[in-house]
């Protein structure tokens, strides 16, 4: 149990990392368009974690073809989910965007079941839609209507579940986190190069201080970090719990939003937050029991 409560704050500590990243990212968004990022982000965090897998000697040995091929699905997985969303902001509203995306809450558990045939935790279902209307109070949500980007959204909310899924799903044969989160760097900037001929406008300016402290966080914290945690803590918690966890990086992106954009938090917002927070929270205890 105690494993489980551990894995959790691991989590929360990488929703935290990620709810900066939105800050992070509109700092980006000033030199580099949003395909462009996911390049950098993801091939600098590969360059630099393999130097640090290959220095440190008790990971070197997971240097190897058979971590690289465990971590394709994953990898390709990741990289794609960015940049569907990176490409249906083109065509959808934020809000929009932010809500469809947080559906992973909701076909996870859904292919977990089908796929291996699982049972949930007692009351998971109540913590979902808690979650839901928590992040529908979260971003204050409204559809005018539903179009191209949309649905290319909804495809990236499946995608991430399906992410949540694979890395669930190999994740007690990883022997370093770390390592692996390297190898998954990889397949995602290859997925991110494939899909950056199809974007259709470059951006790079020279950046300032912010746009250099953005790029840098979404390397090192969200990336390298933040999705190590993610590899880490789902060794021991599902990936419907995880799912659940993940969606407090929207209350925490709103926060730093406060500090740094300037941005305001209504009540309902704050309510959202907490009910999400609640929701993962009991989610957690219901899976210790179990």
């Amino acid at each position: 149990m105690q494993n489980k409560w551990w894995a959790a704050s691991e989590l929360l500590l990488a929703t935290t990392i990620w709810g900066f990243g939105f800050t992070a990212s509109i700092w980006a968004l000033v030199a580099f368009d949003s395909i462009s990022i996911s390049i950098l982000r993801f091939g600098i965090a590969f360059i630099v974690g393999a130097i640090i897998v290959r220095l440190n000697r008790e990971m070197r040995p997971q240097l190897n073809r058979a971590n690289l091929l465990k971590s394709f699905l994953p990898g390709i997985l990741l990289g794609g989910m960015l940049c569907l969303q990176t490409w249906g902001l083109e065509y959808t509203t934020a809000t929009n965007s932010g809500f469809i995306t947080t559906l992973y809450v909701v076909f996870v558990p859904i292919i977990e079941t089908l796929v291996y045939r699982k049972r949930l935790a007692r009351n998971h279902a109540l913590w979902v839609f808690l979650a839901l209307v928590g992040t529908g109070l979260m971003i204050k949500l409204h559809f005018d209507s539903f179009n191209k980007g949309d649905i290319l959204t909804l495809v990236c909310a499946i995608t991430a579940s399906l992410q949540m899924v694979a890395v669930g799903r190999v994740s007690q044969t990883i022997k370093s986190p770390f390592a692996f989160n390297t190898f998954q760097s990889f397949w995602a900037v290859i997925i991110s190069l494939i899909f950056w001929p199809f974007y259709g406008r470059v951006l790079f300016q020279m950046p300032d201080m912010r746009a250099i402290i953005g790029l840098f966080s979404l390397i090192f914290l969200s990336t390298l970090l933040g999705f190590f945690l993610q590899v880490k803590a789902q060794k021991v918690l599902s990936p419907s719990i995880s799912s659940l966890i993940f969606l407090l990086e929207s209350p925490f992106a709103a926060i730093f939003a406060i500090f740094f954009l300037h941005e305001r938090l209504t009540l309902w917002q704050t309510a959202g937050g907490v009910l999400i927070f609640f929701a993962a929270v009991q989610a957690t205890r219901g899976e210790s029991k179990k």
